[in-house]
Formats: C-alpha cells, sequence, structure tokens
C-alpha cells in the first residue's frame, strides 16, 4: 500500500490553541515534517513546555522544524499581530495558518444553563473566541501572505455550526460564521495564491465527554483522523482545495433526530 507523504520543509506555520488537543498534534506533526511552528495559545506555561518539548525532539530536529512558543489570547488585535510580527521576525515568512483555538463557552466558562439565562460575559466569551478570534489571526496573518504570493488558512468549525446548541449558542453560531467567512477569504486570497478552507469535525477524542456523542460509525474520531485530513489539505495535494467547508463527522448529520 502507497503512503501519501507530505512535505512541510521550509514552511512555516502559526498555530493557535497549540497547547493542547489538534492544535498541539499539528504543531508536533508540522515540526516533524520539516516545518517552523510558531505555537500560539492562552496557557503560557503549558505553550512553554509543549513547544520545549518539540524543539528538543531529535527527530524533528533532523528534518529541520523547529517550535517557537508564543503566548497570546486570540480574541486580543493586538495578540494577533504580535503572533504574526514573531514568525516574520524570526522566520521571514508565513505559509500556515491553522486556527484551532476555542470551545463551546457554556463548557468552558462552567455556565450550563439556557442561552435566556447566559451571562453577557459568557456570551462575549464564546463569540470572541470562536469566531472574532479566527478572523483577527486571519486579518494578521493574510498581509504576509498576499506580499509572498501564497499561503494556506484552515479554519476549524464543528458540526454544532449546522446544528446549534441551546446552551452553547455562540458556539454553533460562531462556527456557521466561519462557514461564510472561508468563502471570502478564498475570494480575497485567490488572486494572490492564498488558499483557505474550513474543516468541520464531530466529536473528537480530545476530551473523554466526546466520546458519549453518537455518530453513524458509531464512535468519535481520533484527533489524528480530523488533524491528517487538515495537513493534507493543506499541503500540495491539496492544491486545488479552497472555499470550501469538509465536514469531518463519521456521519453524525445523517442521523435522524
Amino acid at each position: 500500500m502507497k503512503t501519501i507523504e507530505l512535505h512541510y520543509e521550509g514552511k512555516v506555520a502559526v498555530v493557535t490553541g497549540a497547547a493542547s488537543g489538534m492544535g498541539l498534534l499539528a504543531s508536533k506533526e508540522l515540526a516533524a515534517a520539516g516545518a517552523k511552528v510558531v505555537m500560539c495559545d492562552v496557557n503560557a506555561e503549558a505553550l512553554e513546555r509543549e513547544a520545549a518539548a518539540i524543539a528538543g525532539d531529535s527527530a524533528v530536529a533532523r528534518e529541520g522544524g523547529v517550535a517557537a512558543p508564543c503566548p497570546c489570547d486570540v480574541r486580543d488585535w493586538a495578540d494577533a499581530q504580535k503572533a504574526a510580527a514573531l514568525a516574520l521576525d524570526r522566520f521571514g515568512r508565513i505559509d500556515l495558518l491553522f486556527n484551532f483555538a476555542g470551545g463551546n463557552e457554556a463548557r468552558v466558562c462552567n455556565s450550563h444553563v439556557p442561552f435566556h439565562e447566559q451571562p453577557r460575559e459568557v456570551i462575549d466569551w464564546g463569540l470572541d473566541v470562536n469566531l472574532r478570534g479566527p478572523i483577527y489571526m486571519a486579518r494578521a496573518c493574510l498581509q504576509a501572505m498576499v506580499a509572498q504570493k501564497g499561503g494556506v488558512i484552515c479554519l476549524l468549525g464543528s458540526v454544532t455550526g449546522f446544528e446549534g446548541d441551546g446552551n452553547g449558542a455562540m458556539y454553533g453560531t460562531a462556527k456557521s460564521g466561519l462557514f461564510n467567512f472561508v468563502k471570502s477569504l478564498a475570494k480575497d486570497g485567490a488572486p494572490h495564491g492564498v488558499r483557505a478552507f474550513c474543516v468541520s469535525p464531530g466529536p473528537v477524542l480530545t476530551r473523554p465527554g466526546m466520546a458519549g456523542m453518537k455518530t453513524l460509525l458509531g464512535r468519535a474520531a481520533e484527533p489524528s483522523e480530523v488533524v491528517d485530513f487538515i495537513l493534507y489539505l493543506a499541503s500540495e495535494k491539496g492544491a486545488f482545495v479552497t472555499g470550501s467547508n469538509h465536514v469531518v463527522d463519521g456521519g453524525r448529520l445523517c442521523i435522524s433526530r
């Protein structure tokens, strides 16, 4: 069986949500494939630890991979600019932007009440992290991609963008917004060789609670099943993909409710 080899030597990637979950896995795989990765996360302590572990991996070093931590909050425009500036100052370019930072506000803020009872700060957090953050990061990184005549932006959607959520209403609302935003990015970037796509997972085993969500396949996805698909689309193998949303949900949206 022939293996698809993906090469990222000489590429510079900015990854948000990089201290854990799929953002961390993507950072590891990119560095192992020879990319220089600017790892962004609000959790500075975990970020520094994980970036140091990647940088100290002998296999990564042999491939020429590099991991540089950039503690930042994607909700903050100054922090988004800081991440882009770090990539440009240290590595001279930005080839890839992977937006993994996000989360359901009801769960993350521990506010499990119906939307009509949600505090405004919880609503704001859901919108800011899941919609404003990817928009800020794209704006901060896209200018460099346009100038160098090439780049790829990945937005992370969710099946909740189709389903909605009565408690974490902003999570689904923001994710559905990304379905449209990716089209705008694709239209803006195409004349300059910049592609954009959105990947919308169903349940992924980044935390135990995901295992209970129903899919046609009877299980949640392994993180690698989503990350590997993203890396394929972002590589030269996916060079004809732009402006589209790709559902990776094990058939969850096909289930009759």
